[in-house]
């Protein structure tokens, strides 16, 4: 629910930092969030467990909107650090950067700077590698975009080409991860205005070399680390591409989110890209549907191990499966549906195979289905996250 709006008046160099669910409007001055400088009749909007810094140099009054939960906060900063602004003039005008943190380190908030400042001299691409809190596409999946003017938020960025991967983490299913991230580096070819933002996942050795990995496929110009000591294996990967690597702190200033927070967020965006859904039914045998995690396996025998498993963890929708048909149980496996010649997937719940030999699947699209590829999160018809299956099956 909305709460009454109220103005805040925001000093010479200080900083509104916005904590959604919330919104604000300029009244009076000028602000500047993440390198966009909106205009007047512009809402600025901080979606929840996200923020959004509103920095003014010479002063501003602004209008804000709370949600339940949001609020605004005066800092009497530039939230912005130095050494952001120094990287973006350092940069040049072609240029392949890559950012490395940590959850909840601010790499999104630096490509989204960056983003503004560089946007206005010609297109800039945007590839967003983490799956598990993607900006410009479904969670389990990666994206490309291509954007032409300035955004306080990269979600507003349609993807030109969108990868399944089926997971939430690389961790999952590492081989799937790094293909899908060559697939996309073969989709960009050799555009020099991109901007790389990864996962979350660093702790360990398996992480560090993962992302050594996209160092050596991605081959960018820059590699920024932010809140990493020790670089070890993702140094070495930089030097044999010869990647300027640069080391950052974590912003003072970052939403700090716990797993809790991070998994409503992605439910909000599950719910983005399934609303409307509703249950079709189609024949199996016109259906080409396929494990994306296992093509060699027949969707039928893939349906038996997801089923075993949901009985074997004792999970509470499990007694409600007839057989392979998930429907009564109110849940399905999150998957992308490729119709005609399209790069980007729609999204859909593949709910199993009735006893009449149909196919049932939630999904908004109304359109013909080319290939349905099923992935390895179960949501509920609600897009809730239920279960996630076992790499080893």
């Amino acid at each position: 629910m909305l709460g009454e709006s109220k103005k805040i008046s925001i000093g010479p160099n200080c900083t509104l930092i916005l904590k959604g669910p919330a919104s604000a409007r300029i009244l009076e001055g000028s602000l500047e969030a993440l390198g966009y400088r909106p205009g007047p009749r512009d809402r600025l909007v901080a979606k929840p467990w996200r923020s959004l810094p509103l920095y003014s140099s010479d002063g501003a009054v602004v209008e804000v909107i709370l949600g339940e939960g949001g609020s605004a906060e005066l800092v009497g900063e530039d939230t912005i650090p130095r050494e952001w602004r120094d990287l973006s003039n350092a940069v040049g005008e072609s240029f392949k950067l890559m950012v490395i943190g940590g959850v909840d380190s601010g790499k999104t908030s630096l490509i989204t700077y960056l983003y503004n400042n560089h946007v206005a001299k010609g297109g800039v691409w945007v590839a967003d590698l983490d799956m598990g809190q993607s900006e410009i596409c479904p969670p389990t999946t990666i994206a490309v975009a291509r954007g032409g003017r300035p955004t306080p938020s990269l979600s507003v960025l349609e993807p030109t080409r969108v990868f399944p991967v089926g997971y939430t983490s690389p961790s999952h299913f590492l081989k799937k991860a790094l293909d899908s991230v060559s697939d996309l580096v073969f989709a960009v070819g050799g555009e020099g205005r991109l901007l790389v933002n990864t996962d979350g996942w660093v702790e360990g050795d398996p992480a560090r070399s993962y992302k050594a990995q996209l160092v050596r496929i991605l081959r960018p110009s820059h590699v920024v680390l932010i809140g990493l000591e020790g670089a070890g294996e993702i140094e070495q990967a930089s030097a044999e591409v010869g990647a300027d690597l640069i080391q950052m702190r974590t912003p003072a200033a970052v939403m700090k989110r716990d797993q809790s927070a991070r998994k409503a967020l992605r439910e909000l965006h599950y719910a983005r890209y399934l609303r409307g859904s509703r249950l079709r039914s189609i024949p199996r045998r016109w259906l080409r549907v396929r494990p994306l995690l296992f093509p060699t396996l027949s969707m039928e025998d893939y349906l038996k191990t997801v089923v075993t498993e949901l009985e074997q963890s004792a999970h509470q929708a499990a007694p409600l499966i007839n057989g392979l048909d998930m429907t009564e149980a109110g849940i399905g496996i999150i998957s992308y549906m490729w119709a005609n010649d399209s790069l980007v997937p729609k999204l859909s719940l593949f709910a199993g195979i009735d006893d009449k030999s149909l196919a049932r699947f939630y999904t908004p699209h109304e359109g013909a289905v080319g290939l349905m590829e099923v992935g390895a999160v179960i949501l509920s018809t609600s897009f809730k996250e239920v279960h996630v299956l076992k790499p080893s099956s």
